[in-house]
């Protein structure tokens, strides 16, 4: 009975961690498979038990900081916190509506599409005026005019 009691557990906490990936479940999962070895050799529930939370913690501990590092960082991420440079750089378009610092955004029409913009020149970007795209952050661009 106690070796079905622990697979449940461990399959249960294999489920939860496909759908979350924090890498928590699955360490308890991993204690709870060594608790069904342990049942299936017979040893008493309470020791069964007692090993699961050590091992439970214990890989917590040890080995999930490794995990997150491993498994959650990804080289090509960009640092978002400041504008860069992108695919829509050099680009040319036209204000559609008044551009001016971030706390006055105007609208740009580039290739078709309506984009979000600021300028970082000390005056307004007037409505039909060229632009060029200098850098973007998220899909707000800075332009400049031509």
């Amino acid at each position: 009975m106690a070796a079905v009691f622990w697979i449940i557990i461990a399959l249960f906490c294999l489920a939860v961690e496909v759908h979350t990936n924090a890498f928590v479940s699955l360490f308890i999962g991993i204690g709870a498979a060594i608790s069904f070895v342990l049942a299936l050799a017979g040893i008493p529930f309470a020791l069964q038990a007692v090993v699961w939370l050590a091992v439970s913690v214990g890989t917590l501990l040890l080995l999930r900081p490794f995990a997150m590092r491993r498994f959650h960082h990804h080289p090509y991420e960009r640092d978002m916190s400041r504008p860069t440079s992108n695919t829509m750089t050099d680009l040319r378009g036209v204000v559609l509506h008044t551009v001016g610092d971030e706390q006055h955004p105007g609208k740009v029409k580039i290739q078709g599409e309506s984009w979000k913009a600021v300028t970082e020149w000390p005056e307004s970007i007037p409505d039909g005026a060229m632009i060029v795209v200098r850098k973007a952050f998220g899909t707000t661009l800075w332009v400049d005019p031509v």
